[in-house]
């Protein structure tokens, strides 16, 4: 394998991937432990992309390997650069089918850890900690979907002359037959996982994962986003609002519930989470002369909620400074803790 663009790609990935490592060294304690936060899913969907993908791409390539010396052949050269990696051999050595079944070897080691992992997942009892759940649910999204569609699709485009185009091209068509309804079924599978509703919760459920995010192809999260009112009928400020609401959320670590209502003579967008256990929100008027006022509101058991004014302006909002000021009002909101009571 030549040295060329992948490699470097590889190469590059291994670099950010130290500082993932260092992360996880200097945050190991609170990263794992029963307290599951946004940030600790952050480092583990990290963690998950640049360690284990990597072991994952080295035992793909052993298990190229294996398959070389279990019919007697010769291992001529390898290689490995953290994301990428190869495996030489003399062709001449094996047969076609043989050839076939050591191209397909490394994906079959790729699809025996995602089910290993997956096991472990969904068999354990009782269940592992929501952090150690996340990170191997996460990998094996992100392995899979690299060994079965993004690896293929490379290979086949650019004329790589990979493991894929040996499965599907090596002058076995019985065989690559069978290869296809099982690559194809993984895949149907995949996909069933990611859409059905109930292997979503239970997922949610073994990963801590807060109501209201929902896992994406690839196998990262993101805050589900409030549901839009009819576009036709939004204009002028209320179209603006729900534009500002839709940015906010989607970047929130915790789900937030959003709201406009319309009033003769303003109109409110209202935004709501619990964090700490405590609900929290923040409110933008908007009144028809113009301008906007943020207040925020956060609500302690057994007092009366704390409702104060963080900012306004005189003029007219445009969404980019408006979602700025929201969010720097969610984030005051935040941090706002109870009074000290008075003797």
């Amino acid at each position: 394998m030549t040295f060329g663009p992948f490699i470097l790609i590889s190469l590059f990935y291994v670099i950010l991937g130290i500082r993932v490592v260092y992360q996880l060294i200097t945050n190991w304690r609170q990263t794992w432990d029963l307290k599951f936060t946004a940030g600790d899913r952050a480092l583990v969907n990290q963690a998950a992309f640049f360690v284990l993908l990597p072991v994952g791409v080295a035992l793909h390539e052993l298990g190229h390997a294996v398959a070389i010396w279990a019919f007697d052949g010769t291992v001529v050269d390898w290689g490995f650069y953290g994301f990428a990696g190869y495996v030489s051999y003399y062709p001449w050595q094996f047969s076609d089918e043989q050839r076939i079944i050591i191209a397909a070897a490394g994906t079959v080691v790729n699809i025996l850890l995602a089910a290993a992992a997956v096991a472990f997942v969904f068999l354990r009892r009782p269940p592992a900690r929501a952090a150690i759940n996340e990170l191997l649910i996460q990998f094996v999204f992100i392995s899979l979907l690299n060994a079965l569609v993004i690896y293929p699709l490379l290979d086949l485009v650019s004329g790589l002359n990979g493991d894929w185009s040996q499965m599907y091209f090596g002058d076995v068509p019985a065989l690559s037959a069978v290869i296809l309804v099982v690559h194809a079924g993984i895949l149907a599978t995949l996909f069933w996982a990611w859409r059905n509703a109930g292997m979503r919760a239970r997922i949610a459920a073994l990963t801590g994962a807060p109501p209201g995010l929902r896992r994406i192809a690839t196998g990262g999260r993101r805050s589900a986003a409030p549901p839009r009112s009819d576009p036709a009928a939004a204009t002028g400020i209320e179209a603006e609002l729900q534009d500002v609401a839709d940015r906010v959320v989607s970047g929130w670590p915790v789900p937030v519930e959003a709201s406009l209502q319309e009033r003769p003579d303003a109109t409110l967008l209202l935004l709501s989470w619990t964090e700490d256990d405590v609900p929290r929100g923040v409110v933008v008027l908007a009144p028809a002369s113009g301008g906007y006022e943020i207040r925020g509101v956060a609500h302690w058991p057994g007092a009366e909620p704390d409702v104060r004014s963080i900012s306004r302006a005189p003029g007219p909002a445009a969404a980019d400074p408006l979602t700025m000021a929201v969010r720097l009002g969610m984030e005051a909101v935040a941090h706002w803790r109870p009074a000290a009571a008075t003797l």
